[in-house]
């Protein structure tokens, strides 16, 4: 849900900013799809393995998958379209080495040494993190000091690996006094399981399924959440955060993340006890000055401007698209 809400703000920058045509390739889930299509977007459903049987005449062919994209789909997309710029929103699978634009929020790209045969463009850094573009306008937070702290617990829009059953059950035990907001997504695949649970809770929780966790996020102390898109929202948001992460790839990611200073990662979620989660929410419970440094570190490092800027990378991309061919250039590394 990550990689589909990220695409809706995009596209919503080229619309707005450039007057762009936009239209969404998608083969699930039927949820992703919903709600790009509530938004007025044209949606044709292909497979990503189907990629390079896409036909069109499209200026910019932007693609974001999960697990990216292969350099084979790349070049077969060329081939079909070899008048459009190929954006590829990943630095880490092959694909893009065949692509004319890497843009990534996360510095975690491969050796430069893998780069080779590269002449695009690569943009990496927080900055180029695609959020709701509401979350540029926080104010900064120049305090935390609170008598009734506001926990926010956010797994992701399905939460595959039932995070949020795991954070609660650790939650429950403790016996500091705090109120819990539990997120859920609009695909979240445990609400039988979490309703039950909820029933036989020592502590009281309110469900919250909400468009937007802007407000939330304002309104809460610190947030327990899976590694995802989430975590830059956060950050623009002022909001210290604990994270788990559910892959080996999220967890180098919010490793580099978390050097930045605005959360804590706990690891692989399956290698991660009730008292390491215990203990972290203790911590930043009990130190002030600790969650309002990691606020202030987080809004430096994503000012919720990233939209704007990968909508004008995408459009600066196709009046120099061809450049680097004609000259025989090598590709540039960009970071912020």
């Amino acid at each position: 849900m990550g990689h589909v809400v990220r695409c809706l703000w995009l596209a919503n920058a080229l619309r707005d900013m450039y007057d762009s045509p936009v239209s969404f390739c998608m083969a699930q889930d039927d949820i992703g799809i919903s709600m790009a299509q509530s938004r007025g977007w044209p949606v044709l459903r292909v497979a990503a393995e189907d990629l390079g049987e896409v036909d069109g005449d499209a200026l910019v062919i932007i693609i974001d998958l999960p697990g990216g994209v292969s350099a084979e789909a790349v070049r077969s997309l060329r081939e079909k379209n070899p008048r459009s710029l190929v954006v590829l929103m990943d630095g880490t699978c092959t694909g893009r080495i065949e692509a004319d634009l890497v843009v990534s929020p996360i510095e975690r790209l491969p050796e430069p040494s893998s780069w080779l045969g590269f002449r695009g463009q690569r943009y990496e850094g927080p900055a180029y993190a695609i959020l709701d573009p509401a979350f540029a306008n926080v104010p900064r937070r120049l305090s935390s000091v609170v008598s009734d702290p506001q926990i926010l617990v956010s797994m992701g829009g399905s939460d595959p690996y039932g995070l949020t059953l795991q954070a609660l059950r650790a939650l429950d035990s403790m016996e500091e006094p705090f109120h819990v907001t539990i997120a859920i997504g609009p695909a979240f695949l445990h609400e039988v399981a979490l309703r039950t649970w909820l029933a036989g809770a020592r502590r009281r929780y309110e469900c919250r399924r909400e468009d937007s966790l802007l407000d939330l996020m304002v309104n809460s102390d610190l947030a327990l959440v899976s590694f995802g898109t989430t975590v830059y929202e956060l950050a623009a948001a002022g909001l210290p955060a604990i994270a788990l992460s559910i892959t080996e790839d999220h967890a180098q990611s919010a490793e580099v993340f978390a050097q930045g200073g605005s959360l804590m990662h706990l690891g692989l979620f399956s290698n991660v006890s009730d008292e390491q989660i215990r203990s972290a929410v203790r911590e930043l419970l009990n130190d002030q000055q600790l969650r309002l440094e990691m606020a202030q570190r987080g809004q430096a490092l994503v000012d919720g401007k990233g939209a704007e800027r990968v909508a004008k990378l995408v459009v600066a991309g196709i009046q120099e698209q061809g450049k680097s061919e004609a000259e025989g250039g090598i590709g540039t590394t960009h970071r912020a």
